[in-house]
């Protein structure tokens, strides 16, 4: 969006007070979309764990067969899997948790995590990439300046993001590049786009 007002030759002090906005309204956004998908998964998390609790308390025999074919399907052997399926039968709480987690891939401590943590994370992720992109124009810099650094920040806040750069074990630097190479592509596009709109 501001490679589009720059575009268009607006002040900065519009750039600016647009891209503020523009910031604080996309990281509510990210904030309010990230925390209603988070409760959604949070409450099928909790119907799947009472449908299981109920098969295992219900369906025993079945719901042990199936756990000692889940777990040959990891690669225990048929001595391992016998010891590990009188410690679950034992404990039906560990029986709970490993069948979430071998069966549909789930896993417990999730339902007792923060709710708020990954919303949280998402708005204030897309607060600061939006700011990094305005900032440039605070500074009385000529257009052309203002629009290289605005894009360069940009460019390296999305290879970050997209690489996971603050996560070193995770770092993906080919996701990080399509993530940088798609936000150029779309800054060209709305450049033009604003070149187009001061022209008519």
């Amino acid at each position: 969006m501001i490679s589009a007002l720059n575009g268009a030759g607006l002040a900065y002090g519009t750039i600016t007070l647009a891209g503020v906005a523009f910031a604080l309204s996309g990281a509510l956004s990210m904030f309010f979309s990230s925390y209603l998908s988070r409760r959604s998964e949070l409450k099928s998390l909790k119907i799947d764990m009472t449908r299981e609790r109920m098969e295992i308390e219900t369906e025993p025999e079945e719901e042990e067969a199936e756990m000692r074919e889940l777990l040959r399907r990891d690669g225990y052997g048929e001595r391992e899997v016998e010891v590990l399926i009188q410690r679950l039968v034992s404990d039906k709480d560990l029986w709970l948790k490993e069948m979430l987690r071998r069966e549909l891939r789930l896993n417990v401590e999730d339902v007792n995590a923060d709710r708020l943590l990954k919303p949280l994370s998402a708005g204030a992720a897309f607060l600061l990439l939006a700011l990094m992109a305005v900032s440039p124009y605070a500074f009385a810099i000529p257009r052309l300046d203002a629009l290289v650094a605005s894009v360069l920040l940009s460019l390296a806040a999305l290879f970050s993001l997209g690489s996971r750069a603050f996560l070193p074990r995770s770092f993906d630097p080919t996701t990080g590049l399509e993530y940088a190479l798609v936000g150029a592509l779309a800054g060209i596009l709305l450049y033009l786009v604003g070149v187009f709109v001061s022209l008519v």
